[in-house]
């Protein structure tokens, strides 16, 4: 059966009509007071404060009123109380037939991706931790991709009996992917291990996502066709003859721990080290990109080595900047590097430096939409104005790629 878009339209446009008096202007505020939940919003986002001083100066508003909305519909929230209150029943019958409506069918917030577009500002999303397939209704998503590429969304949904729509602010997110997210959630609770943990733990505290916009305009960083991420995988090796893994490699040793880099895969901008912890056997491949990984790690196998085919942790550098900021701790993804700093070759490791400096410089610019002045930034950063221009246009172009 043929879905009749413009019939799910008319729904759409009915809730979003009596949702304005009868959410917005009514059943938020009544929540905030009677069961105290404006203040416990504002417990919540009070650790950050930070984050909260950086951001358009109606975003507070806006998610507070969305957290509130979702303390209401959520399954098991406060609609089936107030249902049967006296200020509910006070209301007009299509209003009390809409919430009964909305209670049946519990609003959540959805980490997902587009998978297509198949009605003006109707799109079918997928939910990447929880895999369910779902229609919704948004003119903002149309909207935010009119201006900008979004590999992955967060928003508070429910369904309205044809389709299901958004409430509140649609955060989209140029640079996160679902990998992300989880590495995020488990360095904000270490109890979180699987993707069901995650949306209760969401479910449970929402604000402490909602603060991921700050985010949400960070672009994917891209170098000589190479996406930059951060890429580890923990592996074992029973069998680690070091005469034979000379021929692929440079091998180093410090504080009982081999560091395994290559002639090609250990240069930018791939960076692919491993290291061997000679008491427990164990492996731990790091890259900044995933040809590096994959390169390496099939050196490792062909030398008898364990080495997950899919990483353990794939970080994009824009969230372990989001992670520091949120959460006031810097990811360490790679414990043996310090062991071999001094060691690490100086050329490389001022270029790098020198590299993520300009990156930082132009981050704003692009986030902005302005063109910088490559040769001042280069200038400033101590790089190249040429190489300074590729790290750039590679970032737009995939920006370009993503908008197509």
């Amino acid at each position: 059966m043929i879905p009749d878009y413009k019939l799910f339209l008319d729904r759409c446009q009915y809730v979003n009509k009596i949702s304005a008096s009868l959410i917005d202007d009514f059943l938020v505020y009544y929540a905030a007071r009677q069961d105290k939940v404006e203040r416990e919003f504002e417990t919540r986002i009070s650790r950050f404060r930070d984050i909260e001083k950086e951001m358009p100066s109606d975003w507070k508003g806006l998610i507070k009123a969305q957290y509130i909305g979702h303390r209401i519909f959520k399954d098991g929230g406060l609609i089936h109380k107030y249902l049967n209150s006296a200020a509910i029943k006070a209301r007009n019958a299509e209003e009390q037939e809409h919430l009964r409506t909305m209670a049946a069918y519990p609003w959540r917030f959805s980490f997902s991706e587009i998978r297509a577009n198949p009605a003006s500002d109707f799109y079918e999303m997928e939910d990447v931790f929880t895999g369910e397939v779902f229609l919704l209704y948004s003119p903002s998503i149309t909207r935010t991709l009119s201006d900008q590429p979004v590999l992955l969304w967060f928003n508070l949904i429910g369904y309205n009996g044809s389709c299901w729509q958004t409430y509140g602010p649609v955060i989209s997110f140029q640079s996160f992917s679902s990998d992300d997210i989880f590495f995020y959630a488990t360095e904000l609770n270490p109890a979180i291990e699987s993707d069901a943990d995650l949306m209760a733990d969401v479910d449970d505290n929402p604000v402490r996502y909602m603060v991921l916009a700050c985010g949400s305009n960070y672009p994917l960083v891209v170098q000589h066709d190479n996406e930059v991420v951060q890429v580890t995988g923990e592996g074992r090796s029973v069998k680690f003859d070091v005469q034979l893994l000379r021929k692929d490699f440079r091998v180093e040793y410090a504080e009982g721990v081999f560091k395994l880099s290559h002639e090609v895969w250990s240069e930018p901008p791939h960076f692919a080290e491993a290291f061997y912890e000679e008491a427990s056997g164990k492996v731990l491949l790091f890259a900044l990109t995933d040809r590096g990984y994959r390169e390496l790690s099939t050196l490792l196998v062909a030398h008898g080595m364990e080495i997950p085919n899919e990483p353990d942790i794939r970080l994009h550098i824009p969230m372990g900047i989001v992670v520091k900021k949120a959460l006031k701790k810097s990811p360490v993804l790679n414990p043996y590097s310090q062991l071999f700093e001094t060691r690490t070759s100086p050329e490389s490791q001022a270029q790098m430096s020198k590299l993520n400096r300009f990156l930082a410089l132009a981050l704003p610019y692009i986030n902005s939409g302005r063109q910088p002045d490559i040769a001042v930034l280069a200038k400033e950063a101590g790089i190249d104005p040429e190489l300074a221009g590729e790290l750039l246009q590679n970032a737009m172009n995939r920006i370009s790629g993503l908008r197509r």
